[in-house]
């Protein structure tokens, strides 16, 4: 079964180059009724619950659309979520989507989770590459907001009260009546959402994190170094014990590579305890760099190629 033949998302791909830019920084299946009773029974009081420790907060909202599960046929797993999100954090509407793997409801083993941003272009392309590549994960798409918020939310400094919104809204909103293996709690963007990977990771609780992978495709480095070297000097003064898995890739010729590469040495000169960063290049454009990095990213954690 070829790709292209039966999804029409991954030439939106080419949406990335645009928004995110490549080349060097020239700046340029139906609903489960037992899952989904689960979800809305929970997820009000969760998502509200979660905003007890951000101090003069307005609670969340969010808007389950009609047409939930519908389109998506071609998926052996559940679209049991389409939901419109507002965050009081942001105050940002955001379209998202929650996947489940075939066999969820036969089950009750507890699945990784993986949090895809650029949503608006990436889902079901993310979960059709979980199926064909044979892995069982939970995956949460997040569409950009608005008037272009990729800037915004995916840079800093709107990356801080962005990342806020995913751990303190969106987490438990998502994860509410789901069995999430928590451990294996992933972040996953391409170019600008790839910047924001690599934040999340220099952001996340030293002690307690949230996330333990990190998916950074071809990221957009060139955009504000001097913070992100600032933010990881503040992460390994708080701690030099960084528990995590980074998948790093770029797309040559005219991708990321050199300021992917910067960011890789930053980490190893750091030399952070526990911390292991797997490094991958692809002979294809900033575009295109996504399937090929998520298929190899996931098979090194959970397929064929996982240790």
């Amino acid at each position: 079964m070829k790709l292209l033949q039966h999804l029409i998302v991954f030439p939106a791909f080419l949406v990335l180059a645009a928004c995110g830019g490549g080349g060097g920084g020239s700046s340029s299946g139906a609903t489960s009724g037992a899952v989904s009773n689960d979800i809305a029974s929970n997820a009000s009081s969760s998502a509200q619950a979660s905003t007890s420790s951000v101090a003069s907060l307005n609670e969340p909202e969010f808007q389950d659309l009609d047409n939930s599960g519908e389109g998506f046929g071609f998926l052996a797993g559940q679209v049991v979520r389409e939901t419109l999100f507002t965050s009081a954090i942001t105050g940002v509407e955001y379209p998202v989507h929650i996947y489940l793997p075939p066999g969820y409801d036969d089950s009750q083993r507890r699945y990784p989770v993986i949090y895809a941003l650029d949503g608006q272009t990436l889902f079901p392309g993310l979960p059709y590459l979980l199926e064909d590549e044979g892995v069982e994960a939970i995956l949460v798409a997040i569409a950009e907001g608005p008037d272009d918020r990729r800037r915004t939310d995916y840079l800093l400094p709107g990356a801080r009260d962005y990342f806020q919104f995913i751990v303190h809204e969106l987490i438990p909103f998502a994860e509410a009546g789901l069995r999430v293996d928590t451990s294996q709690r992933t972040i996953a963007g391409t170019s600008f959402g790839g910047v924001f990977a690599g934040l999340a990771l220099l952001m996340d609780d030293s002690v307690d994190p949230v996330f333990h992978n990190f998916f950074a495709f071809d990221a957009s480095f060139y955009q504000h170094p001097e913070q992100t070297e600032q933010l990881e000097q503040n992460r390994y003064l708080a701690s030099a014990q960084l528990n995590a898995k980074v998948f790093l890739s770029s797309a040559l010729p005219e991708g990321n590579d050199e300021f992917v590469t910067l960011f890789e040495a930053s980490l190893a000169e750091r030399n952070f305890n526990g911390l292991t960063v797997y490094r991958d290049r692809f002979q294809s454009t900033h575009g295109k760099i996504t399937e090929p990095s998520f298929r190899r990213a996931i098979g090194q954690l959970w397929g064929n190629d996982a240790n």
